[in-house]
């Protein structure tokens, strides 16, 4: 007889990187703990940023430089190496040399990872791998999904959102937040904002403007019911929600009123007026974020991380 190809599913495979900050410590920990890759492997990378020294003579004094930045590797892969390890993961613990942000999303693409998580985007300095500078062009160039966590619940509420546009980019970040939400079988909010800025004109006609704006209310109906139905199918408690307002400004204090634990959103390349944009309001979302941002981007297709077995459970 036949078996389930579910069964011989691939090894999931999560890139962490880390500068040994208590920043990605808690971004390894959010990782880790909150979302439960069951039997994924993990890699713990550290880069040792040499552009910054392009013009320093390898003498003996660099080469004590680079020991001091590979003793601070080591122990800062170390502490996601016994983290993952206590979580039942399988574990490689990676020192890379040059640009950071280049050598993370290429060691990302020649591992085939299934998604990068990396800490906030504040920070800055030249003494280290610095996440808070490299976050950023992780997350606009690499081509996997990128979890960046600035702060965490220190205890999880069990509930994430969805933002949502309609868009094919925003349906397949719904369907990978989906896959994510299942991982921890949490509720999914499923949020879609009508942006009302472009109607604040006095010059508007006021039937046009009532028109769109019943249009927007259809878009956005439709959008958040695509995200419910697929999550619900899951196995998963689900909600949509229409907001109005300004679209980053309302998914924000949406997300910290009901105190979700990341909130998920599609590319950060899309431009336009017509619709919710999240190329446009992810970014937004991700700069003023307190809560832990999961950008997807449009050309990824998304890993089945549950299993059959797993989305057919009860909540």
């Amino acid at each position: 007889m036949e078996e389930s190809n579910e069964k011989f599913k691939p090894q999931r495979k999560i890139l962490i990187a880390t500068d040994g900050s208590e920043t990605s410590e808690k971004a390894a920990d959010f990782g880790i703990e909150t979302l439960r890759f069951g039997g994924a492997k993990v890699y713990a990378v550290y880069v040792i940023d040499t552009t910054s020294y392009g013009s320093v003579p390898e003498d003996e004094r660099w080469s004590k430089k680079v020991e001091q930045f590979e003793e601070i590797g080591h122990d800062a892969t170390s502490y996601v190496e016994e983290k993952a390890k206590a979580a039942g993961m399988e574990v490689e613990s990676v020192l890379l040399n040059g640009n950071p942000a280049e050598e993370i999303v290429n060691f990302a693409e020649e591992q085939n990872v299934d998604m990068i998580i990396v800490g906030s985007l504040g920070k800055s300095g030249i003494k280290r791998v610095v996440l808070g500078s490299v976050s950023e062009k992780i997350v606009r160039h690499a081509k996997v999904p990128v979890l960046v966590v600035r702060e965490r619940n220190e205890k999880p509420h069990r509930q994430i959102l969805i933002a949502t546009d309609g868009s094919k980019a925003a349906e397949n970040a719904a369907d990978f937040g989906i896959e994510i939400a299942g991982l921890s079988r949490v509720k999914v909010y499923a949020v879609y904002v009508i942006d009302i800025t472009p109607f604040d004109s006095i010059l508007m006609d006021e039937a046009w403007t009532k028109d769109m704006y019943e249009q927007f209310e259809k878009t956005g109906r439709e959008a958040t019911s695509y995200v419910e139905k697929n999550t619900r199918a899951a196995g998963m408690e689900a909600e949509s929600i229409l907001l109005k307002g300004n679209p980053a400004k309302e998914i924000l204090n949406f997300a910290e009123k009901q105190k979700v634990d990341i909130i998920v959103v599609g590319s950060l390349g899309k431009s336009g007026v017509q619709s919710f944009l999240l190329g446009n309001v992810s970014e937004k979302i991700l700069r003023n974020s307190k809560i832990p941002v999961l950008v997807v981007r449009e050309i990824f297709k998304f890993p089945k991380f549950v299993s059959r077995s797993q989305r057919n459970a009860k909540v």
